[in-house]
C-alpha cells in the first residue's frame, strides 16, 4: 500500500513540476493538458486518473500547501504568546522555502491562494490577539489581521523574488519582530479622529 501511495505522490509531483515550469512563460489559461503531459513525460490517462482538468490540479496544489500550513498552526495552539508567533513565522517561512517555486507560482497567479493563506494566518492569531487584549471584537480584528497578514505575505513574496537580499534566518527575524509588534498594539479605535492643529 505504501509503495502505491509513493507512486501516486511521484506522479502528482511530476504534474505539479510541469505546471510550475510551463507557467513561467505561459498563462494558466493557455496551458493545455497535452502540453502538461508532454512536459511531464506522462500520459493523458495518468493525468485524468488524478484530475478532472488543470484547474483541479491547481486546486490540489493549493490545498496541499494550505493544509500543511494549517496543520503546522494546529501544533502551536498550546504555545503561549509570543513564542507561538515565532513558531508560526518559522514554520511558514520553512514551508514556503521548501516549496519555493510552487509558492512563487501560486502567489503570482492565484488570488485564492493568497486569500486562503491570509485567512489561515488570521484565524490562528485571533485567539492570542484577543486573549492578550482581553477583547473579542472579531469584526474589527478581522480588518487588523488582514493588515498584518497582507504585509506578512507581501514580505514573503518580495523575498521569493529577491532571495539574495536576506538569508532565510534574517527574514525569519525580521518577520517575527514586525508581526509581534503589530500584535501587541493597543485596541484599534475605529472612531479615531486626528486632532486639529491649534492655530
Amino acid at each position: 500500500m505504501a509503495k502505491e501511495y509513493s507512486c501516486v505522490k511521484r506522479t502528482k509531483q511530476a504534474f505539479t513540476n510541469s505546471l510550475v515550469e510551463l507557467s513561467k512563460d505561459t498563462p494558466w489559461n493557455k496551458i493545455t493538458v497535452k502540453m502538461l503531459c508532454e512536459n511531464a513525460g506522462l500520459s493523458r490517462n495518468a493525468f485524468y486518473f488524478h484530475y478532472k482538468d488543470i484547474n483541479d490540479l491547481i486546486e490540489d496544489i493549493e490545498d496541499s500547501v494550505v493544509n500543511e500550513a494549517t496543520s503546522n498552526f494546529d501544533t502551536f495552539r498550546e504555545i503561549g504568546f509570543p513564542k507561538n508567533v515565532h513558531a508560526t513565522v518559522v514554520a511558514l517561512i520553512e514551508l514556503i522555502d521548501n516549496n519555493r517555486e510552487i509558492c512563487r507560482m501560486l502567489f503570482e497567479k492565484s488570488d485564492s491562494f493568497t486569500e486562503r493563506m491570509n485567512k489561515a494566518f488570521c484565524d490562528f492569531n485571533y485567539q492570542y490577539y484577543s486573549d492578550f487584549h482581553g477583547d473579542n471584537k472579531r469584526t474589527v480584528y478581522d480588518f487588523f489581521y488582514m493588515f498584518i497578514s497582507s504585509g506578512f505575505y507581501g514580505l514573503l513574496k518580495y523575498w521569493l523574488d529577491n532571495p539574495d537580499k536576506l538569508t532565510k534566518n534574517e527574514l525569519i527575524g525580521l518577520a517575527f519582530v514586525l508581526v509581534k509588534r503589530l500584535l501587541v498594539l493597543g485596541d484599534p479605535d475605529i472612531n479615531y479622529k486626528p486632532k486639529k492643529k491649534s492655530e
